[in-house]
């Protein structure tokens, strides 16, 4: 008799409408991780240049002389990797306890999504006081707020997928997923140029203009001279609002669209049955490394490649928060642009993704990690080397040479990045074997994400003592992709293993 076959197929176009939820949440962390730094070095250069408590307390501290506007503003961009590990495990274990009309997931994301959209759109609204020490209370306040409920709903959204996919799918509904992230973060890149049209289009010619100018150190309009172009005697600012605006409604539809889509589909919500045993708490016993059944060898190995990650992410995590400052001020790029740069990297990172791939399993996955860090490190070290020796033009600006330098870091550098982020976690996850997936994913992302919150603080202390000099990003970066090479090149496990390209997908949707 012969055998029947049931073959399951992923329907892409229910997976494409449930990533509407995380494209949209990528669009928001896209353009707060770009435009926030802005506002927030203006406001926090008017203090330091100022006569105040604050800057007066400091002067009287001589061992507060460390503490510079790159540090301060860098430690305020880590506030959502902070809140990210406190309450996004908690909000998105107590969504698998939710019983709603609107599933387990919904009443999360429905209800507290556009009060985070307002805080976001509220941002640059609280940047547009005049008096610094109120505006970067109310910022504070807004950012604060922004990031936990960001945090009640980031996680209820990214289990949408598994709730209505079946396992076996969920690798591939996966990549759907971060596909449809991916367009989120790449519209983030684009959305103040978008802004720019949009308000030119509807007749505020002089809001869409201060978009695109210049600006110097305290956020306020400069011509090509870099000198003040003033309105009845004032400087002008750049107003960002109709960035941030564009994209809270932006967001707000792509949750519209998932909402639509729950409506219609939630016949097939695979977690709607499904009980909770709540003596446990959904809670797995944690294994220590030294308790683990692998041998002296690999425990040395899985520990030297976490040491590895953690200073690898230090500098990829460092880049974020600072390049829309670093063109702002080296470049004289207005962050509109400069997040088009961003873009650039981005896409070459994307497309080098399925080569950095099949480079790891023709050469080696940490003989491929090591060529990634060797060539970003060159990159870097060049653009540097021609930024600091190559003087800039007469009027101040970048010359030519130091640009094609950057450009090239920029393409290269986002293949480099590829090279080694597809490969780290195979390895990890290698070491351990597929008893330990779970484990061992989690020792990545405690790696990862605990250099997420020192990466862009230890950066913003280098660029503080090099004059808030943010050419010195790259310095911190190369330095940091450099060590951690050196390092990774002990790491003597994980080239071989048992599991599956689906397992090590799966471990991947943890995050």
């Amino acid at each position: 008799m012969a055998e029947k076959v049931n073959k399951l197929k992923l329907n892409y176009g229910r997976t494409i409408l449930i990533g509407f939820g995380f494209m949209g949440c990528m669009l928001l962390w896209s353009v707060y991780n770009s435009y926030v730094p802005v506002m927030l070095r203006a406001k926090f250069t008017e203090i330091f240049a100022g006569d105040n408590a604050f800057i007066n307390f400091i002067n009287d501290h001589s061992w507060l002389s460390w503490v510079s506007v790159a540090l301060i503003v860098n430690a305020v961009m880590t506030i959502d990797n902070i809140f990210g590990v406190i309450f996004q495990p908690f909000f998105g274990k107590k969504s698998d306890r939710t019983r709603s009309k609107l599933g387990k997931r919904l009443p999360y994301i429905v209800v507290c999504m556009p009060i985070c959209a307002l805080f976001f759109s509220f941002i640059p609204i609280a940047a547009t006081i005049k008096a610094a020490g109120l505006s970067i209370l109310l910022m504070m306040s807004v950012i604060i707020c922004f990031n936990f409920t960001m945090s009640i709903w980031r996680s209820p959204v990214v289990s949408v997928m598994p709730d209505f996919t079946p396992s076996e799918l969920q690798s591939d509904a996966n990549a759907v997923i971060n596909i449809m992230g991916g367009v989120g973060q790449m519209v983030g890149f684009v959305i103040g140029t978008i802004a720019a049209a949009v308000s030119g289009i509807l007749g505020f010619a002089e809001i869409s203009s201060a978009l695109k100018a210049k600006t110097n150190d305290l956020g306020q309009i400069v011509d090509e001279s870099k000198n003040l172009i003033l309105k009845n005697g004032e400087p002008q600012y750049v107003n960002y609002s109709p960035v941030f605006i564009v994209t809270a409604v932006i967001a707000v539809l792509c949750i519209v669209v998932l909402l639509a889509f729950y409506k219609k589909n939630k016949q097939y919500d695979l977690s709607a049955e499904v009980g909770f045993d709540g003596e446990d708490d959904g809670k797995k016993a944690k294994v220590k490394i030294k308790n683990l059944p692998i041998s002296k060898a690999e425990k040395k190995s899985l520990m030297v490649m976490l040491a590895s990650l953690f200073l690898i992410n230090n500098a990829t995590e460092a880049i974020i928060p600072n390049f829309t400052n670093f063109a702002n001020t080296t470049l004289h790029v207005a962050p509109i642009y400069s997040t088009l740069m961003m873009a650039v990297f981005a896409v070459s990172l994307a497309l080098f993704g399925i080569p950095a791939g099949v480079l790891g399993r023709k050469l080696g996955r940490k003989k491929t990690i090591m060529l990634g860090l060797a060539v970003i490190v060159v990159m870097f070290a060049i653009y540097i080397t021609v930024s600091q020796v190559l003087p800039a033009n007469a009027d101040g600006s970048v010359n030519k040479f130091t640009w094609i330098a950057l450009w090239v870091a920029l393409v290269i550098g986002g293949a480099a990045i590829g090279c080694i982020n597809i490969n780290t976690l195979p390895l990890v996850l290698a070491i351990g074997g597929r008893e330990y997936v779970g484990t061992f994913t989690g020792y990545y992302y405690t790696a990862t994400f605990s250099a997420a919150v020192t990466g862009p603080i230890l950066c913003g202390l280098v660029i503080g003592l090099f004059n808030e000099d943010y050419n010195y990003m790259f310095l911190f970066c190369a330095i940091m992709f450099a060590i951690g090479l050196a390092v990774v090149s002990q790491v003597k496990h994980g080239e071989t293993t048992d599991i599956t390209e689906e397992e090590m997908k799966q471990a991947a949707m943890n995050d």
